[in-house]
């Protein structure tokens, strides 16, 4: 915490920039893609000429244009890294990047909620690793150093915890001996409970935990309980049964029926169907990437995912950033009982819908999975189990949900019946979809906002629609095409509900530099 600025690896603006390199080769052989299909097709040795190029430009002009373009790029990488270059203070982590266009980002290490080691697959095989900033109201924002070797890493990593925590303190400290906050803390620290993400009473090995906490002396590795690890046979499974398998499958059919009944059409379909089949192949992958070797452990400071088969992958989830959460049974899933859960979280990103590392606590699991992430992830009193077995099995009205009306039909004649809420005095669980089943949990004082809405056929209708606003992240925190009066019943109830929530979690615990509540939510009519 010298304040020096320091560089980065030496090998990081070639990992970052591999892949130019893999389009450059890219660029080359798809010269020969429409020789190579011709040939399969015709059952015709392949015959790829070269030679005229050689002749027209020459095999000396070549290999000196080729050497002269890898020293460019030698020599373009060089220069960006000596500008690439963090600092680290008592106060902030700044990182600096670019020679003709500048930028510097930074984060307060007193906002800072966790700190993730992050090592994909090239990075990892030439033993690099990147730190990702968990930084509160970061949103999608996320500062990153990358690469630093791997044990340089994990040491700056625990020196970061430590001068983020003491960092934490001093604020802390700061807001407390202030004249207006005096009043305030002492009342807050009478008779309240241990802070969320506090889990006093506890030790690993002889650890006391509160001291490891306190100074960040534990690493990226320790944990004081390992949850569940996802079995291999199951993530396989449930990747043959997601929806970019189906399509690969049905692409399949469809070339092994034309190579029977009209081979010629191959040399025109299977170059149009590379691109489409890259994205499904990728998208394969992907969920393979998140899913492999899942394993969710309980930290100090909450819990951390961590996955990845080639690229190993860690996330931080601190208790009580968790703003919304998410449990889906796709249709070929519920065959063998598999449920997916993801979070919002505040800080963490993922707006727009998308999912992140950050956002998936559960990729495919069981249902006594499930009960588990909703035990660690949601700091309520009492948890929503039942509500959510309802909100993913139940169809239709119920002494708990209260779904859309009959007429609603003409506008969701599938999901009519499965359209619905329920809440009780914590939380608001909204339920939809009939093939994919969905239910979603919002604690009450996570609530920022509410709001009803109305199109000009829900109005022919006597319908509206009801958004419950917080973080934005992959979780719908949304229900459609209520009655009126009920989604107007529902929005008064729930404002009601979000003000006590509020006042219970005040009255628990002191008010921290990143408080877990949420403003008061307006009500939008």
């Amino acid at each position: 915490m010298d304040g020096e600025w320091h560089r980065v690896h030496l090998l990081t603006p070639f990992v970052r920039s591999w892949l130019l390199l893999v389009a450059l080769v890219w660029g080359f052989a798809n010269t020969f893609v429409d020789d190579v299909v011709s040939s399969f097709v015709k059952h015709e040795p392949i015959q790829v000429d070269v030679g005229g190029a050689v002749r027209v430009v020459g095999a000396g002009l070549g290999l000196a244009v080729l050497c002269g373009v890898l020293g460019v790029l030698i020599g373009l990488g060089l220069l960006s890294w000596w500008f690439t270059r963090y600092q680290i203070t008592g106060e902030h982590v700044r990182f600096r990047s670019g020679w003709l266009f500048r930028t510097q980002r930074q984060a307060r290490l007193d906002r800072v909620q966790g700190i993730d080691v992050e090592r994909r697959f090239l990075p990892r095989v030439l033993g690099l690793s990147s730190l990702k900033f968990d930084v509160a109201d970061g949103g999608s924002s996320v500062l990153e150093l990358s690469y630093l070797g791997r044990d340089h890493a994990r040491e700056l990593r625990s020196q970061l915890l430590v001068a983020a925590h003491r960092a934490a303190e001093r604020q802390e400290t700061a807001r407390a001996t202030s004249p207006a906050a005096v009043p305030d803390a002492e009342a807050g620290s009478a008779g309240a409970d241990p802070a969320p993400g506090t889990r006093s009473g506890r030790s690993r090995e002889g650890v006391d935990v509160r001291v490891a906490q306190k100074y960040g002396i534990l690493s990226e590795r320790d944990e004081l309980r390992r949850v569940f690890t996802v079995p291999t046979a199951r993530v396989l499974l449930a990747l043959v049964c997601s929806p970019p398998a189906v399509v690969l499958l049905l692409l399949a059919l469809l070339t092994a029926g034309l190579s029977v009944w009209f081979p010629e059409a191959l040399v025109v379909v299977l170059p149009t169907a590379v691109p489409p089949l890259l994205g499904v192949v990728s998208g394969l992958y992907s969920r393979l990437e998140r899913s492999w070797g899942f394993t969710l452990s309980e930290v100090p400071e909450g819990v951390r995912t961590r996955s990845g088969l080639f690229n190993e992958r860690s996330s931080t989830i601190p208790t009580g950033r968790v703003q919304a959460l998410e449990v889906t049974a796709p249709l070929l899933w519920r065959f063998f009982g598999g449920h997916r859960v993801t979070v919002t979280t505040a800080g963490k990103g993922g707006a727009g819908g998308t999912e992140t590392l950050g956002s998936v606590v559960l990729p495919v699991g069981t249902w006594e999975q499930v009960r588990d992430v909703l035990e660690l992830v949601l700091p309520l009193e009492q948890t929503p189990t039942d509500l959510v077995t309802e909100g993913l099995r139940g169809i239709g009205g119920s002494e708990n949900f209260t779904t859309s009306p009959r007429r609603a039909r003409w506008l969701d004649p599938l999901t009519w019946r499965r359209t619905g809420f329920a809440m009780d005095e914590a939380v608001l669980v909204l339920r939809r979809g009939r093939l994919a089943r969905h239910a979603s949990v919002v604690p009450h004082h996570k609530t920022q906002s509410a709001a009803l809405s109305q199109g000009p056929l829900e109005r022919r209708f006597g319908l509206s629609d009801l958004s419950v606003h917080v973080t934005p992240g992959s979780v719908t925190t949304a229900v459609a095409h209520l009655d009126v009066a009920d989604a107007r019943a529902l929005l008064e109830r729930h404002t009601q509900l979000a003000r006590a929530a509020r006042a219970r979690v005040g009255a628990r615990a002191p008010e921290r530099p990143w408080s877990t509540a949420a403003p008061a939510p307006d009500t939008v009519r």
